[in-house]
């Protein structure tokens, strides 16, 4: 029986949902929750069939905010 794996991985500030470790997108959400609540609707409807299926989520990303990156470029060009 082939499990079916769901994953939830932070690119570039959204949230993208895979299937398999497959390149084709399932869905793309702003936030982790969408995307995670996606993945275990759909692992879940993988279950009722009677088929193997897991949800692994990714931790966010850590993203400096724009704001932030410019303060510290302008700091180091005034230094």
């Amino acid at each position: 029986m082939t499990e079916n794996h769901y994953y939830v991985r932070p690119v570039a500030g959204v949230w993208h949902v895979t299937w398999n470790d497959s390149a084709e997108l399932i869905g793309c959400y702003s936030s982790q929750h969408e995307a995670e609540a996606l993945a275990q609707l759909l692992a879940r409807h993988m279950r009722q069939q009677g088929r193997k299926a897991q949800v692994h989520v990714d931790a966010p990303e850590v993203r400096t905010p724009s704001w932030g990156r410019n303060r510290a470029a302008h700091q180091a060009a005034a230094a």
